[in-house]
């Protein structure tokens, strides 16, 4: 009898461990490429002419390295999206479409009022005002990466 139940038991030990395997290989096949880190870090002042747009709620502008170098271009140089949610609340998310990384294609607005940024190329679309999260349009399951933000009145700063 104690080889049996022994049996049994080795049996289940490898079937355990093939059914994790499969399922750590599956998960991992689905998952997006994450946008890797880096450096961003700069400021900009709301009574700047070039950013008058970001005075009304839910309008947003795209920074490039133009205005302030590296620090400012986001990933691959795509540059970074600015977005106001609210009267002290501003949102940046990096340009970049998380979903073909190899390709590196920024998302584009049709204009500063525009809450959806949109990729041209796989045609994923990402809702600003909901942390830039894709719609079912595009075959993309993963937000823009997102960078931090403080904002002291007329300063907005965006760092990682």
């Amino acid at each position: 009898m104690k080889p049996v139940r022994s049996l049994l038991s080795n049996l289940m030990k490898i079937l355990l461990t093939i059914l994790s395997f499969l399922i750590f290989v599956t998960c991992a096949k689905k998952s997006e490429e994450i946008i890797p880190d880096t450096y961003v870090n700069f400021s900009l002042r709301l009574d700047n002419p070039q950013f008058t747009d970001l005075n009304a709620i839910g309008n947003s502008v795209i920074i490039t390295s133009e205005y302030a170098g590296r620090g400012s271009a986001g990933y691959d140089y795509n540059g970074i999206i600015i977005y106001r949610y609210s009267e002290y609340e501003f949102y940046a998310f990096d340009r970049t479409c998380p979903y073909n990384l190899k390709k590196s294609i920024a998302v584009k607005t049709e204009n500063a009022s525009d809450p959806i940024a949109k990729c041209p190329e796989c045609g994923s679309e990402y809702v600003l005002p909901s942390l830039a999260f894709p719609t079912e349009k595009g075959p993309s399951k993963s937000p823009l990466k997102r960078y931090k933000t403080n904002f002291t009145g007329v300063t907005i700063s965006v760092y990682n």
